[in-house]
């Protein structure tokens, strides 16, 4: 088949988040089963030197931004051009302007036109314009368990035309380099992804702030840098690790190349990411984790999940409050015997979201 991944941001990008690793994922892992790929993405994000030909199955191609109603019209050009089977669009309703999303769901292809849902809508019109998407899509995509419950609750009648195809991880296990990190007598623990409001970083800050005052020995390690309409955020942050008096116990290393991040991942003991709106497997940072076999000390489910099991492939507190996580954590620092255990269960998640299986079931729903 030959398919269109519609993303602002594919890498390389001048900013890069979650749904832009994901596309270049997908597109990779699409083009290893044989189908050709075309990438289209923004000027206004992308950069110049991405456009071509990145390997015998992928292409990507840039289209004049910033993106609105007219672009729409412009991927559908590509379409006829390169006689596409289906394009998909890789969705967040934080991705797109209004008119374009419209635009979108109002339109007509010579090919299938395929929504992938990453968040289904915010607050307000959003609403309406997510039922839009929905209803105009020739098939649905939902990447994660929070979709998949609220469709099946409150649009029933959309399911005839949904898959289920959850997201695998953005950063694949790596070889450690040399010398990096090294050993700091202490255990080290991270926390990975992108740094806003919502993920839990001052639950984070108070439950480190509790351990050591307890007496424990530990280094950690945030790792991720923020949103570029975050930076005050971001500073502030910093500035409570100081407050809290935590610089001699938590750095924050900032955005970091794939393999450092892959190698600080190993050497955390486990990985803590006490999300505020509960653990869901939308979360690329979750995927990460388990990817690389670690423990996740995390907050309870936001939607039930069956294939997470408490205790056996992840661990969360009855409650989400700092002094539930710092007994968590306590335990995890200390008793190497349910490190193992957590790893073990977090190896056999992980199989389930590979790549390869992720690229089957694309096929599978493009040709249903």
């Amino acid at each position: 088949m030959q398919l269109g991944i519609i993303c602002q941001n594919f890498p390389p990008a001048r900013f890069e988040g979650g749904i832009s690793h994901y596309s270049l994922r997908l597109a990779k892992a699409l083009g290893n089963a044989g189908h050709g790929v075309i990438a289209i993405t923004s000027t206004e994000f992308t950069r110049s030197s991405a456009e071509g030909r990145i390997s015998q199955e992928l292409r990507i191609k840039l289209v004049r931004g910033p993106w609105n109603h007219l672009t729409v019209r412009e991927i559908r050009n590509i379409a006829v051009a390169e006689k596409l089977d289906a394009l998909i669009l890789q969705y967040s309703p934080a991705s797109f302007k209004l008119s374009f999303r419209l635009t979108w769901a109002l339109s007509r292809f010579p090919c299938q036109k395929v929504t992938a849902f990453h968040t289904l809508w915010g607050g307000g019109l959003d609403r309406a314009v997510g039922l839009s998407l929905l209803m105009g899509s020739d098939k649905i995509l939902a990447t994660n368990s929070e979709i998949m419950n609220l469709l099946e609750r409150h649009l029933p009648f959309l399911l005839r035309k949904t898959f289920w195809i959850p997201i695998g991880s953005n950063i694949e296990p790596m070889e450690q380099a040399a010398g990096t990190p090294d050993d700091i007598e202490s255990p080290v623990f991270s926390y990975f992804g992108m740094l806003y409001p919502g993920k839990g970083l001052s639950l984070i800050l108070s439950t480190l702030e509790g351990l050591k005052n307890r007496g424990h020995r530990f280094r950690f390690k945030f790792i991720g840098g923020g949103m570029l309409d975050a930076q005050e955020y971001e500073s502030q942050f910093r500035k409570e690790i100081e407050e809290k008096g935590l610089s001699d116990r938590a750095e924050h290393l900032g955005l970091l190349s794939e393999r450092d991040v892959s190698c600080w991942l190993q050497a955390s003991r486990f990985i803590f990411l006490p999300y505020e709106m509960g653990l869901s497997d939308r979360r690329g940072s979750f995927m990460a984790a388990i990817a690389h076999g670690k423990p996740v000390l995390t907050s309870p489910p936001v939607v039930e999940m069956p294939y997470l099991k408490n205790g056996v492939n992840v661990l969360w507190p009855r409650r989400p409050t700092p002094e539930e996580f710092i007994e968590s954590a306590e335990t995890l620092l200390k008793d190497d015997r349910h490190i193992r255990h957590l790893e073990e269960g977090a190896g056999k998640l992980a199989r389930h979201f590979q790549w390869n299986r992720i690229a089957e079931d694309y096929v599978l729903a493009l040709c249903s």
